[in-house]
């Protein structure tokens, strides 16, 4: 199992983030990109083999603070990292599958974890009868 920490991604990598600026959001994106590559290699990240096709992962979310946020948008703004980490991994994130994603404990600055070749195992607790 290999596992990455990257910085949480800047604001302006949300589709509702560009505001018209499309020019700042591409150089958002392409910066968070080169943040994550430098990052998996200052954690000593290197090109690995999987036996299977795809391979399982699971992604923590750690937000910067307790406020909402939805999973498709918070994946879409860290699209650009996951793509620096499929680089240096050299698994593109095609083949990241399944993907599970868990929403870690808030985080000075916000943080995402990627756990390649890990299954997570979630408890549901029960809380009643669906009718």
């Amino acid at each position: 199992m290999m596992r990455i920490e990257l910085p949480w991604p800047p604001s302006k990598t949300s589709a509702n983030g560009s505001q018209g600026d499309y020019m700042g959001k591409a150089r958002a994106a392409k910066s968070y990109r080169v943040t994550c590559q430098q990052e998996c290699i200052a954690q000593g990240v290197k090109p690995m083999s999987w036996p299977e096709y795809y391979i399982p992962v699971v992604i923590t979310y750690h937000p910067p603070t307790d406020g909402r946020f939805d999973w498709d948008n918070i994946s879409n703004r860290a699209k650009q990292g996951f793509d620096g980490v499929a680089h240096k991994t050299g698994i593109d994130d095609g083949r990241w599958w399944p993907v599970t994603l868990v929403r870690g404990e808030k985080i000075k600055g916000g943080r995402i974890v990627i756990e390649m070749g890990a299954q997570h195992t979630a408890i549901i607790p029960y809380r009643g009868t669906i009718t």
